[in-house]
């Protein structure tokens, strides 16, 4: 589903050739020797959760929260600026749509089609920008800093688990689609043996699924495909359609019934011990780079 272009031959060779977006007609900035953008065009993102980690007992990323966002990338020269991940660890899937990532170290841009996963970690930086007429979509996970002051935040106890009764899941496709190491990313220095984590879960008509974290463990859930039922305890049960989503923490479990007539697809961000995914295999299709253990 991904595959890489000779940057020449990019520019030369496309239906909307680079001269609809040039370079050098706009404010641009260098990082890690990669000039691009500095303003975005035709883009979009909405923030759908935020939990501060601290808040989960996770001492090591104090002052970080991790978030889900929803972005649409318009067709036709469609820019996310370039910026770096040096700070703030990523990981997103294409939901749909087609967009070319230019990335420090690569010779060549990398085409994302959809169902690709890109894995931002390290000293990396990009810029993204469309060319063909159809709009793209990401979900993106990350954890980044919020508080300046770190040694000012209070951490809290890890929260107790809430009771509930979770049913047997049914009619479930649940994969691991990739994981980025905090720790590694951050050399050691914050979050140290946690893991960035993002799934896929397709649940059948009538199909039920539980949650998979545990207490300490914040997930966040985002509906691409279809509508679930979400079933947590002390509250009524909400329906979430496409593009909607939620959020564990704080001790919460759910389970998620889809009581439609169609499939559902959604996609989870956790921020959970590394330990959690030893011996899951990683099923997400990486542009460039590669899963690690």
């Amino acid at each position: 589903m991904l595959k890489t272009l000779p940057l020449a031959a990019a520019l030369a060779a496309t239906a909307l050739p680079l001269a609809a977006f040039d370079l050098t007609e706009v404010e641009t900035r260098t990082l890690y020797d990669l000039e691009g953008p500095v303003a975005g065009n035709r883009i979009s993102n909405e923030v759908l959760a935020r939990t501060p980690l601290a808040a989960e007992g996770i001492e090591s990323l104090k002052g970080r929260t991790l978030r889900t966002r929803f972005w649409t990338i318009e067709g036709g020269g469609g820019v996310v600026p370039i910026h770096d991940h040096a700070n703030r660890p990523a990981v997103f899937t294409v939901l749909s749509g087609e967009i070319y990532e230019y990335v420090s170290g690569e010779e060549e841009r990398v085409q994302h089609e959809a169902g690709g996963l890109a894995l931002e970690e390290g000293e990396l930086a990009h810029w993204w920008l469309t060319e063909g007429d159809e709009t793209v979509h990401l979900i993106a996970f990350d954890v980044y800093q919020q508080v300046r002051e770190l040694e000012a935040v209070d951490v809290a106890p890890t929260p107790d688990p809430v009771a509930f009764d979770l049913p047997q899941a049914v009619g479930v496709e649940h994969e691991l689609l990739g994981v980025v190491n905090i720790g590694a990313h951050f050399d050691g220095a914050f979050g140290e043996g946690y893991g960035l984590t993002t799934y896929r879960t397709t649940i059948a008509p009538g199909g039920t699924f539980s949650a998979f974290t545990a207490a300490g463990e914040p997930l966040q859930s985002f509906v691409w495909e279809g509508e679930v039922t979400e079933h947590r305890a002390g509250v009524d049960p909400s329906v979430l359609g496409e593009h909607e989503g939620s959020s564990l923490s704080g001790g919460a479990t759910a389970w998620w019934q889809n009581t439609s007539d169609a499939p559902a697809v959604l996609y989870f961000g956790a921020v959970e011990p590394l330990s959690e995914t030893e011996g899951l295999a990683r099923t997400g299709t990486l542009a460039h780079g590669e899963h690690r253990s």
